[in-house]
């Protein structure tokens, strides 16, 4: 028998409940002073990168007078979810996944920022075609980039490689030369923070544009390839070449037990115990503000792009970025779009080091130092480029996806097994199921 009573009760203190979990485990930047004129941005942005957002927000208020009230969520796509389902969504949220923006703008949740004053002639002015892309459905823009960086980077400890007479590799051959060798040495030659499983999709990513080509990443990525295809597994293989108990520090096993800026620590950390870090171009900030302010650019840290393994590829960009959004319409959100899209909020931005931004109106003299200003180049400059692939995949495709990579690397053979699994999810979550 049903019992709606009950079942209503029990949702409305289960709602009650979700929502005040959110307002605990928030943490907030700028606070409202007290204006009436006050909007909130919502986004999962911490350490350096909010800190970077905030002197934006802090610019924005002294220009305005509108307060910005920035809540920063850990679980950031359920719990915007959660929001929106209780009528409270954020005026703005920045939103780093363009699957995940579809959604919400196929559901009607976000406001069309055609609509709001960001024209086509406005948009194009500061961002390039693959950026507009990336925000728009069905026709329509909805998010604009707020920030970008590439993904095609390898960091390493210049002292190490100096004092073992070694060279920044150009090829995947050369990579894992240098890996044997410090190896051979007694060095730990890789960390991984793969507990965070979206590393792993990187990782995974910038191995498939090199073996399979940016045409075939493309199909994959957009459910038009399986994932137990044979050129994903010709990609995982490459990755284990490194990604094993031989060559991470701790294993695979410490490996999937360290969180993604602790592996940054194992690598620049004051104690370093490891040599060599795959990630994007956001790690020189957290390395240099967060993980050990004594790093010495070009001394103690420094990076090369993700070595060719296929010389008929070259050298993709495998790039991201962070979309921000408007569920709410108001001239004061109109007015916070207009100013976080201008040169004047870029050069803002990229002055901490922190970031890169898409905007073209920023110049190359507002980077502060070579680690940033060399990552904005690379994206400048690529010739072929492929956004985030988890990052496209609909839904919680990309964290299911981030898990099957998790088992992988912890059971390699269970590979098949594995890949035939999700790959059942992905037809079913590209068909609307």
């Amino acid at each position: 028998m049903r019992r709606p009573s009950v079942l209503v009760g029990l949702a409305v203190l289960v709602l009650a409940a979700t929502i005040t979990a959110i307002a605990a485990n928030a943490s907030y930047g700028s606070k409202a002073k007290g204006s009436a004129k006050s909007i909130e941005v919502l986004s999962l942005w911490s350490g350096s990168e909010k800190d970077a957002f905030l002197k934006v927000t802090d610019a924005f208020t002294k220009q305005s007078g509108i307060d910005v009230k920035y809540t920063t969520a850990r679980n950031f796509v359920p719990e915007l979810r959660t929001r929106l389902a209780a009528g409270d969504p954020p005026d703005v949220a920045i939103i780093p996944r363009p699957g995940v923006l579809a959604d919400f703008a196929n559901q009607g949740a976000l406001k069309d920022l055609g609509k709001m004053g960001l024209t086509p002639s406005y948009i194009k002015a500061r961002y390039s075609s693959a950026w507009i892309t990336l925000g728009t459905v069905g026709g329509k823009l909805y998010g604009v980039a707020a920030k970008a960086n590439s993904k095609t980077v390898v960091w390493y400890r210049p002292d190490v490689f100096k004092k073992y007479k070694l060279k920044p590799p150009g090829t995947w051959a050369q990579l894992l030369a240098i890996t044997k060798k410090l190896k051979a040495k007694g060095q730990n030659p890789w960390a991984s923070g793969a507990k965070d499983s979206w590393t792993l999709t990187d990782w995974f990513e910038s191995t498939y544009l090199r073996t399979a080509g940016p045409a075939k990443y493309q199909r994959l990525f957009s459910g038009k390839l399986s994932f137990a295809d044979g050129t994903v597994k010709t990609a995982l293989k490459y990755m284990e070449q490194i990604l094993n108990d031989k060559y991470v520090y701790g294993g695979i096993q410490g490996a999937l037990g360290t969180a993604f800026v602790d592996g940054i620590g194992q690598v620049f950390g004051k104690s370093p115990k490891a040599d060599l870090y795959y990630e994007g171009g956001f790690v020189a900030g957290i390395a240099t503000q967060q993980v050990n302010t004594s790093l010495v650019i070009g001394k103690t840290i420094n990076d090369f792009p993700f070595p060719i393994i296929n010389p008929k590829w070259g050298r993709p960009l495998l790039g991201a970025g962070d979309l921000a959004t408007a569920f709410k319409d108001s001239p004061e959100v109109r007015q916070f779009l207009k100013y976080i899209s201008s040169a004047a909020a870029g050069k803002i931005w990229v002055s901490t080091g922190a970031i890169i931004s898409p905007n073209k109106q920023v110049g190359a003299s507002a980077y502060p130092n070579k680690l940033v200003s060399k990552e904005a180049a690379q994206v400048k400059s690529a010739k072929v480029f492929r956004f985030d692939g988890s990052d496209q995949l609909p839904g919680s495709l990309g964290d299911d996806w981030g898990a099957t990579l998790q088992g992988i690397i912890q059971s390699p053979s269970k590979a098949n097994s594995l890949l035939s699994t999700f790959q059942a999810k992905a037809k079913k979550a590209f068909a609307g199921g």
